[in-house]
């Protein structure tokens, strides 16, 4: 079964400080000429290792469609999952319904979290043959930048000075995967890995 899923609402904060990267890389912390790209090191850092470990650090908003309903809705980068904002269907019509929470449970203690029928009930059908009929909005990450684990920072901050130091080796448009990864930096965020189960039909 066919599924997509996007960010529609990015983090407002990185889960390091300017500062910190700033130190990690032993740049002056009295020197702004370099500020921006060193922010984005820290950005492209983070972004590498939320691809890596499958998960959202710290709260953003996704939107998951798959072509139809299934017992369990697993929810890519929903770890750890926050909320689900809404869940909307086409009904046989060709008309979004929006689904009452009678119908499901929202499991946030599950990596990643997920949605699930509750018992007794049943998914409403779709519109026969309409691709990605069910839309599912949700909110991952942590809910506060000290709650992400000191493993996962320093990981962010390994990466960020690896790129730094590295930024020569580093071809426009090709982006991080220019760079070979050291062994260090994964060994931080490996045990943070989680794995999203495709949608397979009921």
């Amino acid at each position: 079964m066919k599924a997509d899923w996007v960010q529609t609402i990015a983090p407002i904060q990185e889960p390091i400080t300017l500062t910190d990267v700033k130190l990690h890389c032993r740049a002056l912390a009295d020197v702004a000429d370099e500020d921006p790209v060193i922010a984005m090191y820290a950005k492209g850092a983070r972004l590498w290792a939320e691809h890596y470990t499958s998960r959202a650090f710290f709260t953003q908003t996704y939107r998951l469609e798959q072509d139809d309903f299934t017992r369990e809705i697993w929810l890519p980068r929903a770890a750890p999952l926050q909320s689900v904002t809404s869940v909307k269907y086409y009904d046989t019509d060709g008309v979004q319904q929006t689904l009452a929470t009678t119908y499901y449970r929202v499991d946030t203690t599950s990596e990643p979290g997920r949605v699930v029928l509750k018992p007794g009930q049943s998914w409403p059908s779709v519109q026969c043959e309409r691709g990605q009929a069910v839309e599912v909005i949700y909110v991952a990450g942590w809910s506060t930048v000290q709650a992400i684990p000191d493993d996962i920072r320093v990981g962010i901050c390994w990466m960020a000075d690896h790129l730094y130091e590295h930024r020569s080796g580093i071809e426009v448009g090709a982006g991080i995967t220019a760079v070979e990864v050291p062994m260090g930096i994964a060994s931080f965020l490996s045990p943070y890995k989680v794995y999203w189960r495709e949608p397979v039909c009921a």
